[in-house]
């Protein structure tokens, strides 16, 4: 794919947190589009005063487009700045505006996205049941746990920083998503599936889908527990009925005879058909063994082991299909990796989201230390972080989790899903704090930063194009010109617009393909962030507020008002 060129000064538009990677960006069609040993001065908007002038880093090329970082993080005063970078002769150009304060991104979106947007949503869903989650009438079983996932942690973590008032009305949530998946389980007993199937969704989605059920397990497990103390009755049988989806997801799905494999957008032969679960799969069912132990069901951490050791099986080795390694086949005969994001009808690919999320496999070595298969959990966890994640990340100048690698092609970011997987990089973030916590390695949060900063406006910019790929939004942009937005309806100085227009909903993204379209081939020629999918779902903002709530977490312990 070609595009016009274009050129853009980007920044985030909801502001950055002190104390944190600080970074703006030049985007160019042309090297010489900016001197060489170019500078750049942050500028004090209260004073006046230029308060920082450091050199302007040339990053490289990457998605038709040259790239200069300017890199401020090493300023220590809250306020209000822009950043203005200096050319040829007297001219220069000037950054927007942006502010700097401690937990910022914090502050200015947790209550909007985590606790508002949903119960907004859960008023205008169908009979007030679950929550509406996209711009249509779904409700989706992977859309509800995948946002749950990000609900749930802020209420382990991070309920510390909320009032009290705020955190009941989150445990409300947490509660009325459950309270959804408790009915799709409910109706697939009524239609006679075996004990345990939770259908995908109510009135229409009457089929059961694997990842539905991992993912309902380690949502119902985990609530199981956060909710105990205000309702002993509901935490139990969430706890029964994750374990009876357990049950049913381990010995009686067949994820090889749904419809709608798509054999571009994991990068399989043309003619390929699974045969097995995918490697995400079997993710979940660690995570799920694990929370069902954790929530009193020890019994279940022996399938964890034994998923763990199926998963392992499917490491790609050092050397074994480039520079990158440790990262892992998607199925059982070892043809093609796992891609960050799978979702796309509904059937075999729906509810993919967490397949590079490997803090399943964290957890189990921390729980199981002394196991005899621990030392292999360690090298493994080692072999992705180190072989995978990190250096995939750092092949972008935005630090963002990449869709994948597609054999000859490369590692493509934007190429193969149908539209944007904010998600992925909202729990991307998440997992970068958890392994820079395990691994004491600082390297990771420009990774849990870059990809929630990516969200919050400090992406590659909307051009004239990227409205191509929305239905319902549009905005005036003129030819040549890349706009910082954040993706965050009502939230940023400038900022998308959402199919339902609730505050705090997170759009999906970027995208190569036309939105719900699947026909651009996954090629390193044709990645880049093209088109933009306004469509917002929920999952979305349940990984920007996992990510966010692990970033606060480790970046400090003060209680806000």
């Amino acid at each position: 794919m070609k595009f016009p060129p274009v050129t853009g000064f980007l920044t985030s538009q909801i502001g950055y947190d002190l104390r944190s990677p600080m970074r703006a960006l030049y985007r160019a069609p042309k090297r010489d589009a900016l001197p060489e040993n170019g500078r750049f001065q942050l500028k004090d908007l209260a004073t006046n005063d230029i308060v920082l002038e450091q050199p302007l880093n040339y990053w490289g090329e990457c998605w038709q487009s040259h790239w200069w970082i300017a890199d401020f993080s090493s300023l220590a005063q809250a306020g209000e700045y822009c950043i203005i970078i200096k050319t040829d002769g007297e001219s220069s150009i000037t950054s927007d505006s942006f502010a700097v304060d401690e937990y910022l991104l914090w502050k200015e979106t947790i209550h909007t996205v985590a606790i508002d947007q949903f119960e907004g949503r859960a008023e205008i869903a169908r009979f007030g049941k679950g929550w509406q989650d996209c711009g249509a009438q779904y409700r989706e079983v992977g859309s509800t746990t995948g946002a749950l996932f990000g609900l749930l942690d802020l209420l382990n973590i991070g309920f510390q920083w909320l009032k009290p008032d705020y955190k009941m009305r989150l445990a409300q949530q947490v509660i009325h998503g459950c309270d959804y998946l408790v009915s799709c389980q409910q109706r697939a007993a009524d239609l006679g599936f075996p004990a345990g199937a939770i259908i995908h969704e109510m009135p229409n989605g009457l089929k059961t889908i694997p990842q539905d059920q991992g993912q309902s397990v380690v949502a119902l497990a985990h609530a199981s527990r956060q909710i105990y103390e205000i309702d002993s009755g509901r935490s139990m049988d969430y706890l029964n009925r994750a374990a009876a989806a357990y049950e049913y997801y381990t010995q009686q799905c067949q994820p090889g005879k749904l419809p709608h494999f798509s054999a571009m957008l994991h990068g399989a032969p043309t003619d390929y058909q699974p045969t097995s679960f995918m490697s995400g799969d079997l993710l979940m069912m660690i995570w799920g063994g694990l929370e069902l132990a954790t929530s009193g069901r020890l019994e279940y951490l022996e399938e964890s082991v034994r998923a763990a050791r199926e998963l392992l099986n499917r490491q790609v080795a050092k050397g074994a299909e480039g520079e990158l390694y440790g990262h892992f086949y998607a199925f059982a005969d070892c043809m093609f990796t796992e891609k960050a994001f799978i979702h796309h009808h509904v059937g075999h690919d729906t509810s993919m989201m967490f397949n590079h999320y490997i803090v399943p496999l964290i957890k189990l070595r921390q729980q199981l230390s002394e196991h005899p298969d621990a030392p292999r959990w360690q090298q493994a966890i080692h072999d992705f972080a180190y072989g995978y994640f990190l250096p995939a990340c750092q092949s972008n100048p935005f630090y963002l989790l990449p869709q994948g690698e597609y054999g000859d092609e490369g590692v493509l970011t934007f190429a193969g899903p149908w539209h944007g997987m904010n998600v992925c990089y909202g729990y991307a973030a998440s997992l970068a704090i958890q392994l820079e916590e395990y691994f004491d390695d600082p390297q990771f949060r420009q990774i849990a930063v870059g990809n929630l900063q990516w969200i919050a406006g400090l992406n590659t910019g909307f051009t004239k194009d990227s409205f191509v790929g929305c239905v319902m939004w549009r905005d005036d942009i003129a030819e040549g010109t890349a706009v910082s937005y954040s993706q965050i309806h009502g939230i940023g100085r400038r900022a998308v617009q959402a199919w339902t227009k609730i505050p705090g909903s997170i759009g999906n993204g970027f995208c190569t393909n036309i939105q719900f379209q699947m026909k651009v081939e996954p090629t390193k020629a044709n990645d880049g962030p093209w088109r933009y999918s306004d469509e917002d779902w929920i999952p979305h903002a349940g990984g920007w507020v996992s990510g966010l709530t692990y970033l606060r977490q480790i970046m400090g312990w003060t209680v806000l008002d």
